[in-house]
Order: C-alpha cells, then structure tokens, then sequence
C-alpha cells in the first residue's frame, strides 16, 4: 500500500497550470527503460512541464502496469507515455486513457490494436533489430553449424518481429544454417538458464545465439559461462543494459543491438505536446535500433543512445 500511495503522492509535483505527462515503462527494473524515461523528461523540461514515472518492477507484471495506468488516469494527467507489457492486455487501460482525453503514446513494441487520434505510437523498428542480428551471425557462422533463438515472447509483438526478420534474413544469406527457435512467456531466470543449457547441450553444432530481450540475453550469458561455452558459441543480445554492456566490453557477448528509447521518449512527448497544441501529429513514428559492439560502444553516437540522466533543470 505505501507503494501504490508514494506513487499517487508523486502527482503532487504538478504546479499551477503545469502539465504533467505519465510515462509508464514496461518495468523500472532495467536500464533500456531509464534512457527513455530520460528522452522524456529532456522533451518534457524544454516545455516546462513535469514527467511522473513509475512502472512495475518486473516485465511481465501487466496488472501492476494497468492499475499504474489507471492510476493516472484518476489524477487527470495530460498525456501517458505507455510501454506495454503486453500486446492485448493493456489495450482496455489504454481505451479507459482515450476515453478520458488523455493524449497516449506508445512506445517500443506496438498494442495489438490501430493508431489514429489521440492514440500514437512510437515504435521501435523491430523487424530491423531482427535483420541487423542475421547480418552479424552470417559473419559468425558456416553451412553445417546451428544458431538459437531464444526469449521469442508470444505475447509481445515486436519479439516475433525480430524472430521473424531475424530467421527470413538468415536464410536468405547464409544457407545450410539450422535455426532452432524456443517460444515461452516466462521472465524466470532460473527457468531461463535452464532453457539456454538445455539448447546448448542438446545441439554440439550450435555456433551462436540470438536472445531478445534483457532476461533472456543475462540467462544465456550465465549458461554460457556455467557451461564453459563462452568462445565457442557467440551471443548476439537485444536490448541494453548495464551487465550486458559490461559483458560485451569483457567479450562474453558478441554484439548488442539497442533500442533507442532515449528518442523514443523524447519523440513521445513531443507528440503530446502537438496533441495539447492543436497540430497534426503522425500516428506512427518508427525509430532505428543501433547495433553495439566493442569497437563503437564509446561512440558519441551509441552514448547519446544509452544515456540514462533524467536529471534536468533545477
């Protein structure tokens, strides 16, 4: 309960006259949500407004994500920034936002419904996610060997996106490569582990693999060290955070490939902003992923990327 009040209580920034914008991420636990939450809140402070973040504290908790959300719809915010957890089940807490002339926006993986009005989304591309993936292992693998997809979340629809895109581009490029895809909806990482060691037991010629999202990509790389495979069979992660950023500076993982929330927030706030104001907002913003590796990760670039400072103003 002094959770659920703390959050409420946030609400209370709001000065006279200000707007406050609700972002809710798909959980506070990872970093990849912290550089949206900082986009927003750089967009949000250039027009004088205030960001109230809060989200669940793990990803796959979508009734805390709706009742987050309901939340601020009872406290009238101005627009909601909206990172689902899933792909039909928000779509009702979303509805309950529209219904209330709440400008919402959402962003990284798409609802499994249409944008137009005061609905926006600012998409991750994640079909290219998918072939930036295929283009690296075709460097990292011959006819003959097999490479994994891991972490395909069917309740998520840009996980199958990148699946897709990632098996389509790999066959087109590279044949005679097995590609051996596990589906689950389980955020365990226990039960994740297990998965990445069974695969990598049951299969010797397994080369690479593709993981799609934070949970999965940690449970691989702890499978890989468990089972003295680092080296021998290459990760190719999605999505940033700061362990596997670290892991790939060391060499346990091959490449990262990042989604840009920072934009993603920013570009969501300014398509409230357009809402509020009266001028035409686009109702699909797609935003490209970057692909991380040793050689770029200290980029300027790849930085302005993965910058997690929401501290702005006074």
């Amino acid at each position: 309960m002094a959770v659920v009040l703390l959050a409420v209580a946030g609400l209370t920034w709001r000065r006279p006259h200000q707007r406050v914008i609700a972002v809710v991420p798909e959980t506070t636990a990872q970093e990849i949500w912290e550089s949206e939450h900082a986009g927003a809140a750089h967009a949000a402070h250039e027009l004088g407004w205030r960001v109230y973040w809060n989200g669940p504290s793990r990803e796959d908790d979508f009734p805390r994500q709706i009742q987050i959300v309901n939340q601020a719809i009872d406290q009238r915010v101005d627009g909601l920034v909206l990172s689902p957890d899933h792909d039909v089940a928000l779509i009702s807490a979303v509805r309950a936002a529209l219904a209330s002339k709440i400008p919402t926006v959402i962003v990284g993986s798409p609802l499994g419904t249409t944008p137009g009005g005061n609905l926006i989304f600012v998409e991750n591309d994640d079909a290219a996610m998918g072939r930036m993936a295929a283009e690296r292992a075709v460097a990292l693998l011959k006819p003959g060997d097999a490479v994994a997809v891991l972490g395909v979340n069917p309740n998520i629809l840009g996980s199958i996106a990148r699946a897709d895109a990632f098996e389509a581009a790999l066959r087109e490029r590279k044949a005679g490569v097995e590609i051996l895809e596990r589906r689950g909806i389980s955020s365990s990482f226990a039960e994740l582990e297990e998965v990445a060691e069974e695969t990598i037991h049951g299969y010797p010629r397994l080369r690479a693999i593709f993981t799609l999202n934070v949970n999965q990509s940690r449970a691989v790389y702890g499978a890989l060290l468990g089972t003295g495979s680092l080296g021998r069979i290459e990760l190719i992660a999605c999505d940033q955070d700061l362990d596997l950023l670290h892991h790939l500076r060391s060499g346990g993982i091959d490449s990262l490939i990042a989604e840009d929330t920072y934009t993603m927030g920013y570009e969501a706030v300014q398509a409230i902003h357009k809402q509020l104001s009266g001028q035409r907002a686009d109702s699909r913003i797609v935003v490209q992923p970057v692909l991380v590796t040793r050689e770029n990760v200290d980029s300027e670039r790849i930085q302005q990327v993965l910058d997690m400072d929401w501290r702005v103003g006074p």
